[in-house]
């Protein structure tokens, strides 16, 4: 448990071809079942200072309490997610990962009093969001997500959808609808 984030609760992956590394993921690696959301709409996002245009496609599936995400830009807006791939290219080399409080406001205070700088925000339809980097480890990148009980109860049925998960149905368009 990180003394600044609390628990680490995901690792998340970029690629230029979402249908190509959930096949790999699901089937060679064994982890699903994976929950696509092709066209995520993120409101007020801001990359470094800047307005950012982004259009993504995001895909969640756990490997027992750990979340992997795998996100893909639909558009070349700069990005912290061009920002990588530009220095890293494409491929299953950890992107950022994610911590996910329900005291968003002190955990990011925390992590500004330790020299992080925001690098990335914005808003889904389930709250806000934060990508942090600190200036001494440029490549890593940590992530905010408030856990509202919308994402929870997101989170918790991908969760459990991967608990026994026998292989069949390995790719489901969209996320699990939130019960709260």
């Amino acid at each position: 448990m990180s003394r600044i984030f609390g628990e680490i609760r995901q690792v998340a992956y970029i690629t230029d071809d979402m249908d190509r590394t959930l096949a790999f993921l699901s089937e060679t690696a064994g982890i699903g079942p994976w929950f696509v959301a092709r066209d995520v709409t993120l409101k007020d996002v801001t990359y470094r200072g800047t307005t950012c245009d982004l259009r993504i496609g995001a895909a969640l599936a756990n490997s027992g309490a750990l979340q992997v995400e795998v996100i893909q830009q639909h558009n070349d807006a700069p990005s912290m997610y061009t920002e990588f791939t530009g220095r890293n290219g494409f491929g299953l080399i950890p992107q950022h990962y994610s911590a996910w409080p329900t005291d968003y406001d002190a955990t990011l205070r925390r992590a500004l009093d330790a020299g992080f700088e925001v690098i990335q925000e914005g808003r889904s339809a389930y709250g806000p969001l934060s990508y942090l980097q600190h200036p001494e480890t440029p490549d890593f990148y940590m992530e905010l997500t408030e856990l509202t009980a919308e994402r929870k109860s997101i989170f918790d049925q991908v969760r459990d959808a991967a608990d026994g998960w026998d292989g069949s149905d390995p790719v489901r368009e969209g996320w699990p609808t939130p019960k709260v």
